[in-house]
């Protein structure tokens, strides 16, 4: 401790003294001057005294050495840390992250050191992590809602299958467009979720209430499909058109919300064709399959 006083003083400079002028205060640092401490031969020369005051010198207690060090210790978890930070640029982070892991995997590390990629990426997956967990909270919500409305839990099942359509929808206006998968893009397919689902809600709605009529199955789901028809295209016409000026919007911070716009527009134009398609057909047999076993209840009770 006695040594390391000593070597600070004389490298760093001690404060000695304040020097005060018109009101303002100056330290007064003493330290030696620089010729004097630039070569290992000039710090291991410096002297030291002993508390009987007689001089020794640093190169009599211990060896100088020369190596690089951080002007810094920094640590995190009581484990010291070295940072890297760059900037990225012509890339995306996640081409970047592949390339730099490529890269550390060819280096030797010793193993009393690790290497842990953080920063934006961390930030990045952390945000990816949240947005999931939301995602499939809201489609479980989603659907105890519409199997609490249409007390079934088939049909609301079968509305469902919508969502699978909107997401090819979504990767399919992705490659269209050259854009990727990031945050406004994700939250783009949470709002799908309550709009895509909205189309199959008319539809399973309209052909239900045609069978309360006494419509049969295949009729009250072809009724169905052209009765719903014009709301199901009107409503899917105005939300993509209301989203097309921000999806090609050129000016300054369209970048962040165009991704938004395009998977919205994307997933809901696929979603609604298909839906269109296959929700009946789901509907059909799901409803053939429920009469089918309504009538073997019906055969069993009366022994027919």
């Amino acid at each position: 401790a006695t040594a390391s006083t000593f070597l600070k003083n004389r490298i760093n400079g001690m404060i000695s003294s304040l020097y005060r002028e018109d009101g303002e205060e100056y330290y007064i640092r003493v330290s030696f001057d620089p010729k004097y401490r630039k070569s290992l031969s000039d710090i291991e020369n410096i002297l030291l005294y002993n508390n009987q005051g007689q001089a020794v010198k640093i190169k009599d207690v211990g060896k100088v050495v020369e190596r690089f060090t951080p002007p810094t210790i920094q640590r995190k978890d009581r484990q010291r840390v070295v940072t890297l930070s760059s900037t990225l640029s012509g890339t995306t982070i996640d081409k970047a992250s592949v390339e730099i892991n490529k890269a550390i995997s060819e280096v030797e590390i010793p193993s009393n050191i690790y290497i842990d990629l953080g920063g934006s990426l961390k930030d990045q997956q952390e945000s990816f992590t949240d947005l999931g967990v939301l995602l499939l909270i809201i489609v479980l919500l989603v659907y105890i809602v519409m199997a609490s409305q249409f007390e079934s839990l088939t049909y609301p099942f079968i509305i469902m299958f919508s969502l699978p359509f909107g997401i090819s929808g979504v990767v399919l206006a992705m490659v269209i467009s050259g854009g990727t998968i990031n945050l406004m893009s994700l939250i783009g397919v949470i709002m799908l979720v309550g709009i895509v689902v909205k189309n199959g809600i008319v539809l399973v709605d309209y052909i239900n209430l045609n069978r309360e009529r006494g419509m049969g199955i295949i009729r009250a789901v072809v009724n169905g499909g052209k009765s719903r028809l014009r709301p199901v295209l009107m409503t899917t016409a105005t939300t993509v058109l209301g989203m097309l000026p921000l999806a090609l919007s050129q000016s300054e911070g369209s970048e962040m919300w165009k991704p938004m716009a395009i998977t919205v527009i994307g997933g809901l134009t696929v979603s609604t064709i298909l839906t269109l398609l296959v929700i009946p057909v789901l509907y059909s047999m799901a409803a053939g399959f429920g009469v089918k076993r309504q009538l073997k209840k019906h055969n069993k009770k009366f022994n027919v």
